[in-house]
């Protein structure tokens, strides 16, 4: 009797200690064990708490795993003035150093969400936080009409090479054409429309 209630003691022991393990795997982010950057693949609870503060849409999680010879990462927001040319409205960047303190590699998340008058908040989380946020902007006209395009499959990082990670256009026409990420390279394809923000990312082997 006492061998049967030690080994019904035992088997609940290790079930709890199973269940407790699963229940830490299933809250430990996942993040990207290949070079490359990619969106970061939510779990179906991490949906419902961005749905139900209404920021399914406007928001996006990246995860990145740099080259070895990366050490910062550069964030640059830029707002298209003229119908031409990219002017920076902001950013903000990370760097492990040429000693490479506290991690060996850049690994981690870069997050951002759309607010209210246009500004754009984004962290960078790699063995450290950074936050940062652009102005508002404030428009002439209302915008009718406007699309929004976030980086939907895994890239390849080419060094102190610019990867385009999120785009919006604005206009007060009743009418949008469709826009890639890699329209960023061409910027007169947007000419004629009220506001164009453009979120890029730039993995560097140089220090801040």
């Amino acid at each position: 009797m006492k061998r049967k209630r030690l080994f019904s003691l035992t088997l609940v022991i290790a079930i709890v200690i199973t269940l407790i393990a699963c229940s830490i795997k299933a809250d430990t982010p996942e993040f990207l064990a290949k070079e490359g950057i990619i969106p970061y693949e939510l779990s179906e609870s991490e949906k419902y708490i961005l749905q139900s503060f209404g920021m399914e849409g406007n928001s996006q999680i990246i995860s990145f795993h740099a080259p070895k010879e990366a050490i910062t990462l550069n964030v640059n927001v830029y707002k298209l003035e003229n119908g031409v040319s990219w002017s920076s409205i902001g950013g903000g960047a990370v760097s492990i150093g040429t000693e490479r303190e506290p991690v060996e590699q850049l690994t981690g998340t870069f997050t951002m969400q759309l607010k209210e008058n246009y500004a754009i908040d984004f962290n960078i989380n790699a063995s450290g936080r950074a936050s940062y946020k652009t102005d508002d902007i404030i428009l002439d006209t209302e915008t009718m009409a406007s699309t929004k395009s976030f980086l939907q499959e895994f890239q390849k990082i080419q060094i102190n090479k610019e990867i385009p990670v999120a785009l919006m256009v604005y206009d007060n026409g009743t009418s949008m054409k469709s826009y890639s990420l890699q329209d960023y390279f061409a910027p007169s394809k947007f000419d004629g429309m009220d506001l164009v923000q453009v979120v890029t990312v730039t993995f560097t082997d140089k220090e801040l």
